[in-house]
């Protein structure tokens, strides 16, 4: 694998959701969706107390537990995702409870039966040490018994990617005929469990003409379920237990 070679940008890395990256986003994923996870983490929210999602985004999984009059909260570090999760929630009618902070280092005054890390977004912590941090500090936040879900994926599928570009994910907004797309192109350091990712996004107006174009780089680390265990029961969890397969899965820690 030679990096420095092939790819010598100096781009930013892993920057905010912030400005066209958040409309985007609201445009590909937004709350009205249909979404696998969504019912997982009810599950749990409703054993009980209130809760908190690590990175709420623009709302895709938050306002339908709002909306489903139950007590959770939203943490994201993107003032802008925020501004449009309280949009939506107005829209509904829904009030939301948000803070916009770094979510690695919060300190909040409120302590959660539930705490949940959705779609992998524990991956931009790709410094080992920050992210053990992130976790004893989420275990802080927990009440006694409560539990704290990271979900994690192993891309397997890309440990022989060597910056192919593809088409990650596009979807044009309904109000303006505005369609968002982003390709990627990527490599894996599978030693160190790194994903290089470069994004190209683009933005093209109601009748196909390209508005803008940019570039945002990536480095996400991925985790094993048996370092997350062990990662959360260093950090201070009591126990820990692990969902679904060695690929996709949820590792769960209690206080």
């Amino acid at each position: 694998m030679d990096l420095e070679g092939r790819v010598r940008d100096s781009l930013p890395i892993n920057a905010p959701y912030d400005g066209l990256v958040a409309q985007a986003y609201d445009c590909w994923l937004p709350p009205g969706g249909d979404y696998a996870d969504r019912e997982m983490y009810r599950a749990s929210i409703e054993r009980g107390g209130p809760a908190l999602e690590l990175g709420c985004g623009n709302g895709r999984l938050l306002l339908h537990y709002r909306t489903a009059g139950l007590d959770v909260d939203g943490v994201d570090s993107s003032a802008d995702m925020l501004a449009i999760c309280r949009a939506h929630a107005d829209a509904a009618g829904t009030a939301v409870t948000l803070h916009c902070a770094d979510w690695a280092t919060l300190d909040l005054p409120r302590r959660y039966s539930t705490i949940y890390n959705p779609a992998g977004s524990f991956m931009l912590l790709d410094d080992e040490v920050r992210a053990r941090g992130a976790l004893s500090n989420w275990i802080r936040h927990l009440a006694p018994g409560g539990e704290l879900w990271i979900a994690m994926g192993i891309p397997r599928a890309d440990f022989g990617a060597q910056w192919e570009w593809r088409v990650r994910r596009s979807a044009t907004r309904a109000s303006d005929g505005v369609t968002f797309m982003v390709h990627e192109a990527l490599v894996c350091d599978v030693d160190a469990q790194i994903q290089h990712v470069l994004n190209r996004h683009e933005v093209w107006d109601a009748d196909g003409g390209l508005v803008t174009t940019f570039m945002r780089r990536h480095r996400l680390r991925w985790w094993t379920a048996g370092q997350l265990e062990a990662m959360l029961l260093a950090g201070g969890a009591a126990r820990a237990r692990v969902l679904g397969d060695p690929d996709e899965f949820v590792v769960v820690g209690y206080a």
